[in-house]
């Protein structure tokens, strides 16, 4: 019984260590550091809190009224307005730092993001899908192209955490989890591509 607790603890803390937000803003913060050192790593930083943070402090509210079934979101219907929300802060906060002059590395990190959402909405509309394991595996991919190339290898072991983690907690089921791992991956390449090209 002990070993069973134990266990549901670690996928519950891998879940909260790994969301989708934390993973957001590290990685826009490294693509400013990458693309303009400290002022582009201000920019990413100040990116995540209002597109990454805000939302997920807004869930925990929202969680707390009981307005949603948690901070995370379990019911797929609930997860629709929360998409387009959060889809539409984060292209507005796109829109604005194209106009400011944030380094270009930035905006293109926020639009894969925005991206992201898009494609988790569409998905969402008839079938549930684990938007931990595809920011992660998303992010294990750019941390390649932002970090160095060979940290990709061992980043791998996040989305890999994560999918089991959603997984033993009951949120997901494994095909869930392994198509979260497919959307991820494919923005992540797409990503890595077009952050190739710019820093």
């Amino acid at each position: 019984m002990d070993d069973t607790r134990g266990a549901a603890r670690l996928s519950t803390l891998v879940a909260e260590a790994f969301a989708p937000a934390p993973l957001v803003l590290s990685l826009l913060v490294l693509a400013g550091w990458s693309g303009a050192g400290w002022p582009g790593a201000l920019w990413g930083l100040g990116t995540a809190l209002v597109v990454a943070s805000l939302p997920m402090l807004v869930l925990r509210v929202l969680a707390r009224r009981g307005l949603v079934d948690g901070h995370f979101v379990r019911t797929r219907a609930q997860r629709l307005p929360v998409y387009a929300a959060t889809g539409a802060l984060t292209a507005l906060v796109g829109g604005a730092q194209v106009a400011l002059g944030a380094p270009p590395v930035v905006p293109l990190t926020t639009a894969f993001v925005l991206g992201g959402i898009l494609v988790l909405l569409v998905v969402t509309l008839r079938w549930k899908v684990s938007a931990h394991v595809a920011m992660a595996a998303c992010w294990a991919v750019a941390i390649g192209v932002l970090v160095v190339p060979w940290a990709a290898a061992p980043a791998t072991a996040v989305p890999l955490a994560v999918a089991v983690s959603r997984v033993r907690t009951g949120d997901h089921t494994p095909a869930q989890a392994v198509a979260g791992a497919l959307i991820g991956l494919l923005i992540g390449l797409g990503y890595a591509a077009a952050a190739d090209r710019v820093l």
